[in-house]
């Protein structure tokens, strides 16, 4: 009888084991789903200084949007399908004028059109820098006046609840996509364009068209 009930004892914490194993495997599979987010009046600010040392130039445009699919992976979030857009008519720099050659001697295409600067990456790598914050890597194509470049920029993320609060800087040449330094009464701005991201990210539907870099 003793040994009928070790054997029983034995075989109940097998299947036990088993159940509790197929069960965190299902939470971890649970987790791994895609979540779809977006922004929305997101903040891109640039600074450019100049060739006079006291005079730079700087812009904003709050009219950032995005849509992105996060799932939450061990190291942090795990980004997919990222895809961003920023009117160029939003962006301003505080004067009228200066707003008016801005477009048309950097955003302006050889056809006369303005099309919106679009980001795009098939992923983003992040890691866990402590609490509900991590570091996002981000690697794909900018796209300024219908020329596609490769950019990177770091993003750092906070988690709150669904959303995620993201900020950011990077380093934009002109240069790189063929556009000439703008210039104005001997003044004219330097190659490297300082560009800042804020924004935050909430769950939304996502409707992709596909990113293949």
């Amino acid at each position: 009888m003793a040994i009928r009930t070790h054997v029983t004892t034995i075989f109940a914490m097998t299947v036990t084991a088993l159940v509790s194993a197929n069960t965190a495997t299902f939470a971890q599979t649970a987790d791994k789903t895609p979540t779809p987010v977006e922004v929305r009046g997101g903040t891109a600010s640039f600074d450019v200084d100049t060739n006079i040392p006291a005079l730079s130039v700087h812009g904003k445009s709050t009219a950032l949007e995005a849509r992105v699919r996060v799932r939450q992976g061990a190291n942090g979030p795990e980004l997919e399908q990222i895809e961003a857009t920023m009117p160029v008519k939003t962006l301003v720099t505080g004067m009228s004028l200066r707003d008016e050659h801005m477009r048309k001697y950097i955003f302006t295409t050889e056809d006369g059109q303005t099309p919106d600067v679009k980001f795009v990456a098939s992923k983003g790598t992040c890691a866990k820098s402590g609490g509900n914050q991590s570091t996002c890597q981000l690697a794909g194509d900018l796209v300024i006046r219908g020329t596609s470049r490769p950019f990177a920029i770091a993003l750092k993320v906070t988690e709150d609840g669904g959303s995620f609060h993201a900020s950011g800087d990077g380093i934009v040449k002109l240069s790189t996509y063929g556009i000439p330094l703008p210039s104005q009464l001997g003044v004219h701005t330097l190659d490297e364009v300082k560009l800042k991201l804020d924004f935050t990210a909430r769950p939304g539907p996502v409707a992709t068209t596909g990113v293949t870099r």
